[in-house]
């Protein structure tokens, strides 16, 4: 049984903590991705997996085995990394079977195991080129294949696509879920894609300053996050976070008012979890965050509507995508900058810059995020996350 247990993992560089206490359990036949922010620690803890990074603190299990102070190689183990690793000098055939023969492997053994995992990732005509004579595609699949004949327990992934361009991406990552399907393999994926990592993972883990902010699958993350990072971590066009006047709050949840200079102050409901003003210091006045997903605002008619004035347009063909100034939202975080309300349509849209545009929302959509930056709406149902 091919888990990784990690407990209160710790690593330290110098007075610098960059991985401050993980728990975490991958379990058998696991896909799960780390991702998150450039410097949260996503590759330094792989890399602690993998025995590449010493355990300054806490313990990692592999297979139910501590294997904290075991050298790389005796972990059970293979690594792809972001550069590819191979030899330029030796074929594919080479690359692939080089670790086997270094461990004593018979040659008839080699041969059919190369052999066959060439087969499986469908790169049995590359056996015999140098890597100079490939696309990066290929050596990827190469770099992959020579982890892939060591039979590991487990399977780490160090941003490998990152490298590729988008098309390239696109099918290397239809590639790795095809081998996760097939070879029924515990892998862990580190990447700071987030499509990558809502393609990919049965988990992810996001992690951001060392730590673990949430972890769940991946439409749960998108659907329900724990906390304002996480809800604008999540998302392309990110979410939009605006602030909102604490009025009260009602059975049907919290109360809240913006003010706009076109139509007058703007009041709705935005749905709670529990009574919460008590336990979270939301007494009225005081300002609150609220988030709404890019693609559940709309031009029109709606529960609640504001006016905006166009400041950016992106035409992807079969979307729109708006940046909109919104009369009296004070945004705190969009792509499109301070200010900028984020708007995507499903469908292509003729607009100009600087046009005036009714832009409208159901507040049951929004989210509520408290002081501390903790989501505060209800649990919501999403669609039944992959399987195997």
């Amino acid at each position: 049984m091919a888990e990784v247990s990690l407990t209160g993992v710790r690593k330290v560089f110098g007075t610098l903590e960059v991985i401050k206490g993980i728990d975490l359990t991958v379990q058998d036949r696991e896909l799960v991705v780390f991702v998150g922010p450039s410097g949260c620690g996503k590759s330094t803890l792989l890399r602690m997996i993998a025995g590449l990074e010493d355990v300054d603190y806490g313990t990692i299990r592999i297979s139910g085995k501590d294997v904290t102070e075991n050298a790389p190689a005796n972990r059970g183990v293979a690594m792809v990394f972001q550069n590819y690793a191979l030899y330029p000098h030796m074929s594919a055939y080479d690359n692939m079977a080089y670790g086997l023969r270094r461990s004593g492997l018979a040659a008839p053994e080699v041969d059919k195991r190369v052999r066959e995992t060439a087969a499986l990732l469908q790169i049995t005509d590359l056996l015999p080129r140098r890597p100079k004579a490939m696309s990066g595609g290929q050596r990827q699949r190469v770099a992959i294949g020579r982890a892939i004949v060591r039979n590991p327990d487990v399977f780490l992934f160090d941003e490998p696509l990152s490298n590729l361009d988008a098309g390239l991406r696109v099918e290397m990552r239809s590639q790795i879920a095809r081998l996760h399907r097939e070879l029924q393999a515990t892998m862990i994926f580190v990447t700071h894609d987030q499509v990558e990592a809502m393609t990919l993972a049965n988990r992810i883990v996001i992690l951001n300053h060392g730590r673990i902010e949430q972890t769940g699958t991946p439409l749960d993350l998108y659907v329900n996050p724990a906390n304002r990072f996480v809800a604008g971590f999540l998302g392309s066009p990110r979410m939009n976070f605006f602030e909102a006047r604490v009025v009260g709050q009602s059975d049907h949840g919290l109360d809240v008012r913006v003010v706009g200079p076109v139509n007058g102050p703007v009041r709705f409901t935005v749905p709670l979890t529990t009574q919460v003003l008590p336990t979270q210091g939301l007494t009225a006045g005081t300002i609150v965050t609220l988030g709404l997903r890019p693609e559940h605002i709309h031009l029109g008619a709606a529960p609640v509507q504001v006016g905006a004035s166009i400041r950016l347009y992106e035409q992807l063909g079969r979307d729109t995508v708006l940046y909109a100034d919104a009369d009296g939202l004070k945004c705190t975080h969009s792509e499109g900058g301070q200010g900028s309300f984020t708007v995507q349509l499903n469908q292509p849209l003729p607009v100009e810059l600087g046009q005036r545009v009714q832009i409208g929302f159901d507040p049951a959509l929004a989210y509520v995020f408290g002081v501390d930056g903790t989501c505060l709406s209800p649990k919501r149902a999403v669609l039944a996350s992959k399987t195997d």
